[in-house]
């Protein structure tokens, strides 16, 4: 007994929490198997990695903000033809963030394009990428925010960072110069250094609407599209189809 309740002590010392919570039962399964001494210490290894990277995939999760999301096979791809589903398992691969590339969502209200950008950051997470979600006009905002505190650089750095920037409901209004400016600092930074999945209800071809700068918006705009994954959804509204 004392054996065993120092086991435990060090166990718990060392932080080694799956192993603690599981040697009693591995302990008697290996007697009963007459398992190795080697396969059972694999065993009980195993269990605390496998706790490990689920608590590193939930951090993940929580840290890129994700808020209500559902994975791909919540999806019903039957609702909407229009949709390609190869192209949309080609991206759940998360290739596309090696190679820098971004993924653009546009369509009408409803369609699905937040949820399938959801489904490929909460992917991305569980593979190992940094991810960070946000409203575009919120994310603007925060970063504007910092020139009058000081924190300007550090909030414009917060989302250069990340391997996977998804920029949600670009374009519901135009950009202010302001706001143009930061933009095109973040989309600058990023080219060919991370990717970025935007979703839109404006179409592509107006967005040259949003921006009062030409020279700027034509930059910003030639950089987005690079290597740029257009997934263009027509169609009724994903959210009201059981009505």
């Amino acid at each position: 007994m004392e054996t065993n309740s120092q086991i435990k002590n060090n166990l718990k010392k060392l932080r080694l929490h799956a192993v603690l919570e599981n040697i009693e039962q591995r302990t008697k399964d290996a007697i009963d198997t007459h398992m190795s001494y080697i396969d059972y210490l694999l065993i009980l290894m195993q269990d605390e990695v496998d706790r490990r990277e689920q608590n590193r995939k939930k951090l993940a999760i929580k840290k890129a903000m994700l808020g209500r999301y559902k994975r791909i096979t919540d999806f019903d791809f039957n609702f909407n033809p229009h949709i390609n589903r190869q192209k949309i398992m080609n991206l759940l691969s998360c290739t596309f963030i090696s190679k820098s590339e971004n993924v653009i969502f546009e369509g009408p209200t409803g369609v699905g394009k937040t949820f399938l950008s959801k489904a490929i950051a909460h992917e991305a997470c569980c593979r190992g990428y940094k991810v960070l979600f946000t409203r575009t006009e919120k994310m603007l905002d925060t970063i504007y925010s910092g020139k009058a505190d000081g924190s300007y650089q550090k909030k414009l750095n917060m989302y250069i960072k990340p391997d996977i920037l998804v920029l949600d409901d670009w374009g519901m209004t135009a950009f202010t110069n302001q706001y143009l400016n930061i933009l095109n600092e973040i989309i600058s930074e990023r080219y060919e250094n991370g990717s970025i999945i935007i979703t839109s209800n404006r179409p592509i071809e107006n967005w040259d609407e949003l921006f009062s700068e030409p020279v700027i918006s034509s930059a910003l705009i030639d950089r987005l599209f690079h290597n740029s994954h257009i997934m263009k959804i027509p169609g009724k509204s994903y959210r009201r189809r059981l009505k």
